[in-house]
């Protein structure tokens, strides 16, 4: 079949539940991946999923961030449950909201997950949904706010096992079964420096990621974690979004355009420090409908300024920075309340504004307790 104009621009459809075409996108699978490489991905990945069912891992986890490379493994996953021979007999999918996600990516996220739940083509599967969020005792806000954590940075980067990781692995053990649950992820190769790192690391201590996929098992969750789109390149990763998905009836096609605004972006939390510098809500803030954002990207680049100077940190025992100065704290809370009423967005919970309180009173301020020899055996602090 020769691809034309005409074709193309019938790939290009609107996003709508009516504009699912699913015989027109398998005749697009089988006769134009000369056209179209993406096609020769979409195979592979989902001939790795079937082969992953047929070794016995029939219960699939998903971690969804609502990111590009999540929502495509999602999607991939939910059509081989769909037309595979052997089917998964459960689906749960993990949306962790940290409670500092981008507001942009965040609400993509969320109504991508409420329009599956009423998506006919798959509502016979066995998916289950969980959107986990960390316990307020260890919510970004009240570490930060509450007990005087300095912003994260590369040497002390205290936030992600609090705000994703723990919430998700406590979904998982929930739900796990040993050497049948599946941790389908969207990691890829590429997306950055470090992550090519780590992921090299993890195949060096047991992990597989030859023939363009990535397998690791964890004994300690007792769970397998794949990577389906492990080499996919991100064009390809659009190209599926944009071209093929919408056609299955999925809402992506203008994903790029109304929340990345563009390509080569990398989401994560819009307080993150670890960066330095937020290119993502750059680019969003510079989209009319979310230009509004802006005191958010102004009030992290305080936080990163303000959190590296030594004098507003109190010095612990051993004469090194450690805790926020309260006077900081209470400037910094104060202000974040005044954006959370300027922008109409819950950026702090009432449950946080109360722990970040009893912080202040149960000894989070600016003198470090001494220890005695027993306590400070016993790991506990005066």
């Amino acid at each position: 079949m020769k691809v034309t104009e005409e074709l193309v621009e019938g790939l290009l459809c609107p996003d709508s539940p009516d504009s699912g075409d699913v015989e027109f996108a398998e005749t697009v699978a089988r006769n134009w991946k000369a056209d179209f490489p993406f096609l020769l991905f979409v195979d592979y990945s989902k001939s790795f999923l079937e082969a992953t069912l047929e070794r016995g891992y029939t219960h699939w986890v998903v971690t969804f961030s609502g990111g590009k490379d999540s929502t495509t493994v999602l999607i991939l996953a939910l059509e081989v449950a769909l037309s595979g021979t052997t089917r998964p007999d459960r689906i749960d999918v993990v949306y962790a909201d940290t409670g500092v996600e981008i507001p942009a990516i965040r609400e993509y996220a969320l109504s991508f997950l409420d329009y599956l739940k009423n998506f006919p083509r798959i509502k016979k599967l066995p998916i289950h949904y969980h959107v986990v969020t960390p316990c307020v005792e260890e919510s970004f806000w009240v570490c930060l706010l509450g007990k005087g954590y300095p912003p994260p940075h590369q040497r002390f980067r205290w936030c992600t096992r609090r705000l994703k990781i723990e919430p998700v692995e406590n979904a998982l053990r929930s739900v796990s079964h040993p050497r049948k649950t599946a941790v389908l992820t969207g990691v890829r190769v590429g997306e950055s420096a470090n992550r090519n790192i780590g992921l090299y690391r993890s195949c060096r201590r047991g992990g597989e990621c030859g023939q363009g996929a990535w397998l690791n098992y964890s004994s300690r969750l007792g769970a397998t974690y794949l990577a389906p789109i492990f080499s996919w390149s991100e064009c390809s990763v659009w190209d599926f979004l944009q071209l093929y998905a919408p056609l299955l009836g999925y809402p992506t096609g203008n994903l790029e355009e109304s929340v990345y605004n563009g390509r080569e972006t990398r989401f994560g939390c819009w307080v993150c420090t670890v960066v330095r510098q937020d290119r993502a809500m750059e680019k969003i803030t510079t989209l009319p409908r979310w230009n509004y954002l802006k005191p958010l990207l102004e009030f992290r680049q305080k936080l990163k300024d303000l959190g590296a100077r030594p004098d507003l940190r109190v010095l612990r025992p051993d004469g090194k920075p450690g805790r926020l100065k309260l006077s900081l704290r209470k400037q910094l809370l104060s202000e974040l309340l005044e954006i959370q009423e300027k922008l109409g967005l819950e950026l702090l919970s009432q449950q946080e504004l109360q722990a970040i309180q009893k912080c202040w009173k149960r000894g989070f301020g600016d003198v470090y307790r001494t220890r005695t020899t027993h306590q400070a055996r016993a790991g506990k602090t005066l």
